[in-house]
């Protein structure tokens, strides 16, 4: 089945031990017998939303933390080994903070339909009637 995990790690690790983290998530994957598609950064300079150091605050406390790095990965994985990954994600020190959801749409390769004057105009006949 296909999973999404955005994980959140703690502000004061370094560019090469984020590396090893995300690689250590993949090995957790692979080790109940995944695949992991891709690995990016969820929030960058680039993107906008982040400081200099791509570092995004939050809106509250985690951890005694006020910020963090935020990762997503795609990976497959069955159904019943989800709750040992959860599991073994929990006791790892740098990660603040996951979330694994399933069935997730990609919406970019959805195509953009307005909907929004056509509901309008049928709100606006209701409300005359």
């Amino acid at each position: 089945m296909l999973y999404e995990i955005t994980y959140i790690l703690k502000p004061e690790l370094t560019n090469e031990e984020q590396d090893s983290v995300n690689e250590l998530v993949a090995d957790h994957i692979k080790n109940l017998e995944g695949t992991v598609t891709s690995t990016n950064r969820t929030f960058s300079a680039q993107r906008g939303g982040t400081d200099e150091n791509n570092l995004r605050k939050f809106a509250y406390p985690i951890k005694h933390y006020r910020q963090g790095y935020y990762y997503t990965s795609t990976f497959e994985l069955s159904p019943s080994n989800l709750k040992t990954l959860e599991s073994t994600l929990s006791r790892e020190a740098s990660i603040l903070r996951f979330l694994i959801v399933k069935d997730f749409i990609d919406l970019s390769q959805l195509p953009v339909e307005d909907k929004g004057e056509e509901k309008a105009q049928e709100v606006v006949e209701e409300k005359d009637k």
